[in-house]
């Protein structure tokens, strides 16, 4: 019985690590600047900050950079004898670079983990244990991302609040409406990016549950390791 709760352990443990793996690497990838171009430009974004199409995307580019690459320029306090970004608005801004920066260090760690873990599994031969991490991080990934989308859809402005209090100090992410912050990236580009999001973690769920259909099964380990009573003479 303890092996069995300890197997079952093993594959929460793993499916924890895959789905975390995945959810950093989606991120990741939403912090190119590929993205943010593309995006500000798809959403009509200058239209709406009535600012011209080069300056919002080389001012969305400027606060990508700050957030997510390792140098990057200050951001100007005015642009074209208008408000740029205050005080508070860099504050805010650093707080969430040190966010991405502690994900890029936990995603390494996790995929570290997991790297050893699989070339255990390999090396003796553990399949199944294998197969079954990969199809709990599938789940799981799907469970997680179900419930963020019926609680997106049911209030996406709570929802957004929410999220930031898991990083963000109360007061320290809520601009005013005409502020440059907010018309650089409104609504409309968070609820983009969350749906993009979960497209690339969905995308990597199913890639966990295809290479789990792909790993080899019916070795010896294997079935010990589900209760199974043939031996080194039967099999």
């Amino acid at each position: 019985m303890s092996g069995r709760w300890a197997l079952r352990l093993e594959g929460v443990a793993a499916g924890l690590l895959w789905a975390a793996l995945v959810l950093g690497i989606s991120v990741g990838a939403l912090t190119v600047p590929v993205y943010t171009s593309a995006m500000v430009q798809t959403l009509e974004v200058p239209e709406s900050a009535q600012l011209p199409i080069g300056d919002t995307v080389k001012l969305a580019g400027m606060v990508r950079a700050l957030v997510a690459d390792r140098e990057f320029d200050p951001l100007p306090e005015t642009w074209r004898g208008l408000p740029g970004f205050d005080a508070s608005a860099v504050s805010h801004l650093m707080d969430v670079r040190r966010v991405l920066d502690g994900a890029r260090i936990a995603t390494g760690l996790v995929a570290a983990l997991l790297a050893g873990w699989v070339g255990l599994c390999v090396a003796r031969r553990r399949w199944s244990p294998l197969a079954r991490g990969m199809r709990a991080g599938a789940y799981t990934l799907f469970g997680l991302l179900a419930l963020a989308v019926l609680s997106a859809f049911l209030d996406f402005s709570a929802f957004f609040a929410v999220f930031h209090s898991l990083f963000f100090a109360e007061g320290t992410w809520t601009f005013p409406y005409d502020s440059l912050l907010i018309r650089l990236f409104p609504e409309r580009f968070w609820i983009a990016s969350g749906a993009a999001w979960g497209v690339l973690s969905v995308a990597g769920a199913g890639s966990l549950l295809g290479a789990a259909r792909s790993v080899p099964s019916g070795t010896l380990i294997a079935l010990h390791e589900e209760g199974g009573s043939r031996t080194a003479d039967n099999v």
